[in-house]
């Protein structure tokens, strides 16, 4: 029964995803989709760039390192491997000893190379193990650990404005900068439909809105600041 502890606790995890999607639907959860998206997206951009100095500048990969190093010798059914050069079929071997999923296990056969050796600044294959598995060990914690911080600040950013909205002057507030980001949406669609409009030049459609535009101040304003021409032009 332990051996499945788990795969349950992922199977529950599903089913009250499951059960919580079909609660709300899927419009309520559209908004929780974009911010994991955005968060997500954050994340990959600013990731490499932390797990980079981490490994660089901290003990930390080289205290990985080491205990990864130990793992290995215990394990390593063949203590002469880990003096030869890399890339011998019985590396794959011990490889498969470790007893890790497939992901990983392909990801270390695939990356036993003369390039990725020099990348990680060793020669034999026991410290290429280390060194690949501790640096990937690092970036997977900075990845998940970006994640949770981003998230987190995404919460209290929600439960912050949640709060604020009840607060009279603030809901005031709150409203007028409403109406000028709701002014700025449309303002943007507005511009999007005048870059449509460049579609149709030479045509009778095209011909009217243009007059329309020079008939009017204010759409010409609107129309000669338009933000989104520069990205097309």
């Amino acid at each position: 029964m332990s051996n499945y502890y788990l795969l349950i606790a992922v199977i529950i995890a599903l089913a009250i995803g499951a059960v919580k999607g079909y609660r709300k639907g899927f419009l309520r959860l559209a908004v929780w989709f974009a911010s994991l998206i955005a968060v997500l997206f954050i994340v990959t951009k600013i990731s490499p760039y932390v797990s980079d100095f981490l490994i660089k500048n901290t003990s930390i990969n080289d205290n990985l390192r080491e205990k990864i190093i130990t793992v290995y010798e215990e394990k390593s059914a063949d203590k002469d491997t880990a003096e030869k050069p890399p890339g011998e079929e019985r590396e794959n071997e011990v490889i498969d000893t470790f007893g890790f999923p497939q992901l990983i296990t392909d990801s270390l056969k695939s990356n036993n190379t003369s390039e990725i050796y020099d990348k990680l600044a060793v020669t034999i294959f026991r410290d290429y193990i280390a060194g690949y598995l501790s640096e990937l060990s690092i970036k997977a914690g900075t990845f998940v650990g970006l994640f949770i911080m981003l998230w987190i600040i995404g919460l209290v950013i929600i439960l912050a404005i949640n709060i604020m909205e009840k607060i009279p002057v603030l809901r005031t507030f709150n409203r007028l900068l409403g109406m000028a980001a709701g002014i700025t949406l449309s303002l943007v669609f507005v511009w999007l439909f005048f870059l449509a409009v460049m579609m149709f030049f030479g045509h009778t459609f095209g011909g009217w809105v243009f007059a329309q535009v020079k008939a009017s101040r204010f759409l010409t304003y609107i129309f000669n600041n338009n933000i989104l021409f520069e990205l097309v032009k």
